[in-house]
């Protein structure tokens, strides 16, 4: 993608060049080139729209960018989301050794999320305007480097106002990212596949967070070293993105003359609503699970935080084989179908983790609603795009994804704070209801395109 391709919201699918269908003539630099002409859509390419709901004339078209280029890209996108998932895991398995070094309870351990999702909260209505004024790569590398800084404060273990604080960059930074990430991805031929992907390294970074974080928080008095690598990962991430989007890092008159026309058609829309509130509670869902999975097996199941902080890794490991096993089936199956269906099973798999008062059970069931939970946010975001017009594509799926994300830290404050009163076994039903009400925003899922004019 080239610089305007990511700052304005009329930016189209671009081509990965990975199927057998000859290259665009119209792609004659290593780099993407901006056209006023109509765009024709391919009919092997089943990520397109058809040709009669192109960008009017006159609008912006990306053509096909360098291979290379767009493979650098991916990967660069790919370790973010991944380094976004090794974030979002820690907290959890590091709350009983941060509640004996702070000497706090959990309401106060839950202010890490509160400030966590303010920070998600700001980045959902700025991401739009920041990338139209610095790019994609502004928004990328801003995002990164608001990332390592909080990092930077988090290691040294600071004073708990301090270290509450930083959450609040931490969750800006990952939000900027994510929203690029999941724009940048959906934009590509066989989109379902290459999200999947993304968001299966989200759960790769989430399962071995609680590995290295309970590792050396159960054999070092020094909890927060976790957080040195962290550092470490979010420094090779400023680089990967820095080199990678170098010539991606301006915006345009234009996007920022239309940034915020965009955003306000783009929640103008049903289906961004719909989808916004669906992944504002998948994502509550998801890291409530992983987050607040190892205090409730040590308060309410008995078991050791030295054992216990590894079965979180389980329900992140299950999310990340399920995004790989099943996005093709889920695909071929019926996106609309399968989402429900894994839904559904979702809800008797916590039940089962919720009533049947076994270690391993629980395990195990975890385990399982990681796998079944795994597909949805992926299968939303493409869903999204073949709902809305390409123009609003990039404010629609950069807000969607950024409102989403904000869950992960409002659901989890939320049981936080009840479990300070009425213990941590609130998470069971917060869980149900959470899967309750993305079954019925599902269900209210427009199923075709709005007309445009």
């Amino acid at each position: 993608m080239a610089s305007s391709s990511t700052s304005t919201a009329t930016s189209t699918p671009f081509a990965l060049e990975l199927l057998p269908h000859p290259p665009s003539p119209a792609a004659k630099s290593p780099l993407a080139s901006i056209t006023t002409r109509q765009s024709t859509s391919r009919s092997h390419d089943e990520e397109n729209s058809p040709v009669g709901d192109q960008p009017p004339e006159g609008a912006m078209v990306f053509e096909r960018p360098n291979v290379s280029e767009v493979k650098g890209r991916l990967i660069a996108a790919n370790f973010a989301v991944f380094l976004a998932g090794l974030s979002d895991a820690s907290t959890g398995a590091l709350i009983p050794y941060l509640q004996d070094a702070y000497d706090v309870g959990l309401l106060f351990v839950a202010l890490i999320y509160l400030t966590n999702f303010a920070g998600w909260l700001v980045a959902a209505f700025t991401n739009v305007h920041l990338t139209a004024r610095i790019g994609m790569g502004g928004a990328f590398v801003f995002g990164a480097f608001m990332q390592m800084a909080a990092y930077c404060i988090m290691f040294w273990k600071p004073p708990y106002p301090v270290f509450v604080c930083s959450f609040f960059f931490c969750g800006l930074g990952l939000a900027y990212q994510d929203a690029q990430a999941n724009v940048f991805v959906a934009n590509v031929n066989n989109a379902h596949r290459w999200l999947g992907l993304l968001h299966s390294l989200y759960g790769a970074g989430a399962l071995i967070s609680p590995l290295i974080a309970t590792l050396i928080a159960s054999k070092t008095p020094y909890w927060h070293y976790f957080y040195v690598v962290a550092l470490g990962f979010s420094a090779l991430n400023l680089g990967l993105l820095s080199w990678n989007f170098r010539k991606d890092l301006k915006g345009t008159a234009a996007a920022r003359d239309s940034a915020g026309k965009d955003l306000k058609s783009a929640l103008k829309e049903r289906s961004v609503i719909i989808l916004s509130l669906f992944f504002f509670l998948y994502v509550g869902a998801e890291v409530t699970a992983g987050g607040w999975v190892v205090e409730f097996l040590i308060r309410v199941r008995g078991g050791k935080a030295s054992e216990v902080g590894y079965v979180a890794s389980g329900f992140w490991g299950g999310l990340t084989v399920g995004r790989l096993v099943l996005a093709d089936i889920t695909h071929r199956l019926g996106e609309r179908r399968m989402v429900m269906f894994y839904v559904l099973l979702s809800v008797v798999v916590q039940l089962i983790f919720w009533f049947v008062p076994s270690l391993v059970t629980s395990a195990v069931m975890i385990s399982l609603l990681g796998f079944l939970l795994g597909p949805l946010f992926p299968t939303g975001i493409s869903v999204l795009t073949k709902l809305l017009p390409r123009e609003l594509h990039t404010a629609a799926v950069g807000f969607s994804a950024t409102m989403g994300q904000a869950g992960s830290a409002a659901f989890p404050f939320m049981t936080g704070a009840i479990a300070a009163k009425s213990g941590v076994g609130v998470l069971q039903p917060v869980l149900v209801g959470l899967l309750a009400g993305m079954a019925g925003l599902w269900v209210l899922l427009p199923r075709t395109r709005r007309p445009t004019a």
